[in-house]
């Protein structure tokens, strides 16, 4: 039991970490993009003048931020999706918690094998179900670097509050 505990614990902050990192990817893409296009829009605007000779440039940036306009949502997470994976991270700190302090009892022997398999199916039911339901909806990508940096502040914060040698 102890194993399957500490592994769900492991994922939990694997999940909450990666959560942490993905949010921050997407935040910076959409204020990138929304200064991307506030540049193009300026400059299509600003150089109309300058480029009356060449009227074509100004209609391609114009058409430009017109696309990048259509294709943002399809590129870049809107703002109730970004609100959705944050509950989400959340949700994996939360049900995270429950379970390093299951795992500290259980460790400690402060509860019996008994009690600490009936703790852990609850908060599977309760919690890693919601937890499940709202991931499928999301979607949210895995993008290898991410993971390989999560990974390793992941062990890292195992191996710094979980050293119990």
């Amino acid at each position: 039991m102890t194993n399957k505990i500490w592994y769900e614990m492991v994922n939990m902050k694997y999940g909450e970490k990666y959560l942490t990192k993905y949010l921050g990817l997407q935040r910076t893409l959409k204020k990138s993009f929304q200064i991307m296009t506030l540049i193009i829009s300026v400059s299509g605007i600003l150089g109309w003048k300058y480029f009356e000779d060449y009227a074509w440039i100004a209609f391609i940036l114009i058409m430009v931020m017109q696309l990048l306009l259509l294709m943002e949502n399809q590129l870049i997470r809107s703002d109730k999706e970004i609100e959705d994976i944050s509950n989400l991270r959340m949700m994996y700190t939360r049900y995270f918690n429950k379970l390093e302090r299951l795992w500290t009892d259980y460790h400690y022997d402060r509860i019996d094998k008994s009690n600490a398999i009936d703790n852990y199916f609850e908060f599977r039911e309760s919690d890693w179900e919601k937890i499940e339901e709202i991931d499928c909806k999301l979607n949210i990508k895995k993008y290898k670097r991410l993971m390989d940096v999560t990974e390793h502040e992941t062990n890292d914060y195992i191996n710094k509050y979980h050293n119990y040698e």
